[in-house]
């Protein structure tokens, strides 16, 4: 697909289809290769649309094809209650035939932009502990390791914050 450095995603707000399109194929990859994250009732167009703000559900077009998808949201109560100085990120996923090209650290980047146009500090998000090559990309993405939550009784969840630049 060449490469997306050069030329920056278009990103679309509110396209719940696309979105569990894009989130289902990649949940849908992981249980194949041993990883299951997202039951796909939990990515459907329907739990999305139950779930998030149209203008949380971000799609991310290169070269007018929908490549990456997140939810940018502006609270989260379950793993950083009372935290009001964030974006925080919720489900990256990028198709497959995209992945590797750069598009979910581009989507990184526009949510960081967003979140400081609205006056935020950071970006936030909480990823399985286990999921050591998933860390450390956020890790190379700039974000830092601050904490831990036990999702009892499966598993630990890593919580990372990035700052983002002020916009002053």
């Amino acid at each position: 697909m060449g490469s997306p450095a050069r030329e920056a995603l278009a990103i679309r707000r509110g396209e719940y289809g696309v979105a569990s399109a894009i989130l289902t194929e990649a949940a849908n990859w992981l249980t194949h290769s041993g990883q299951q994250l997202w039951p796909p009732e939990e990515v459907s167009d329907d739990a999305l649309r139950r779930r998030s703000a149209p203008d949380s559900v971000l799609t991310g077009y290169w070269r007018s094809i929908p490549v990456v998808t997140t939810l940018l949201e502006w609270r989260d109560d379950m793993f950083w209650p009372g935290i009001d100085d964030a974006g925080f990120i919720h489900r990256l996923a990028v198709r497959r035939a995209a992945a590797g090209q750069g598009h979910a650290q581009a989507m990184l980047e526009w949510a960081a932009n967003e979140a400081a146009s609205r006056g935020k500090e950071c970006l936030r998000l909480d990823c399985v502990a286990t999921r050591t090559r998933l860390c450390a990309f956020y890790e190379r993405c700039g974000f830092e390791r601050v904490g831990s939550w036990t999702r009892a009784p499966h598993y630990e969840q890593a919580l990372y914050r990035r700052p983002v630049a002020s916009r002053g």
